[in-house]
């Protein structure tokens, strides 16, 4: 009996997962995901307290997706500057196509609810440590030339929160957006100065 409720819980994720993403959290109704998991309202509150726990179960699956993905990336036998520019390519670009989650991380109006505050810092103390890691490991290889992995962690994960906005939500077409990005790379790991 476990197994079929977990089972009708992950059918009920999938689905609402893919209304929210459409209509986002504000228009989106208990009715609508009744309708398209083909269950009445109150099998759906059976399940679900309310239509923020389900949204709640969808934002948390898509950060185990995106956190199994970013391991995937930074796992892999790669220099640090290839991990530091794996990871900023992640961040600016696969953090977007988890939908539910990037609203959850930047929309203002969620922000009143407490799972996404705790979401939020989570994945703050997550990017922190990740970049911290890659960072620590080139410092010891005299890769990077840095005083303080915590310092410079703080600095690319507050450059990157500043930078996802306006490069993805501006005019440019795919192709200088590649451009864009490898200047962003440039800049992060050789710096402006003329050496």
């Amino acid at each position: 009996m476990v197994v079929v409720k977990e089972e009708v819980r992950a059918q009920i994720v999938r689905v609402s997962r893919k209304i929210f993403t459409r209509y986002g959290f504000r228009k989106t109704t208990m009715e609508e995901i009744a309708a398209a998991t083909r269950k009445g309202k109150s099998s759906i509150y059976y399940y679900f307290k309310s239509k923020e726990d389900i949204f709640k179960a969808v934002v948390e699956k898509e950060a185990e997706e995106l956190k199994a993905e970013l391991d995937r990336t930074l796992h892999a036998d790669r220099t640090p500057i290839e991990k530091l520019k794996a990871y900023i390519l992640f961040r600016l670009h696969h953090v977007r196509t988890v939908e539910n989650f990037y609203a959850a991380l930047n929309e203002e109006y969620l922000s009143h609810m407490d799972f996404i505050l705790e979401i939020r810092r989570e994945f703050d103390r997550q990017e922190l440590s990740v970049v911290r890691e890659i960072l620590n490991e080139g410092m010891r290889e005299h890769i990077f030339q840095i005083n303080s992995a915590e310092i410079g962690a703080i600095a690319i994960a507050t450059m990157m929160k500043g930078l996802e906005v306006p490069l993805f939500l501006s005019n440019a077409h795919k192709t200088d957006r590649g451009e864009l990005l490898d200047d962003l790379i440039r800049v992060l790991l050789y710096g402006i100065i003329k050496r």
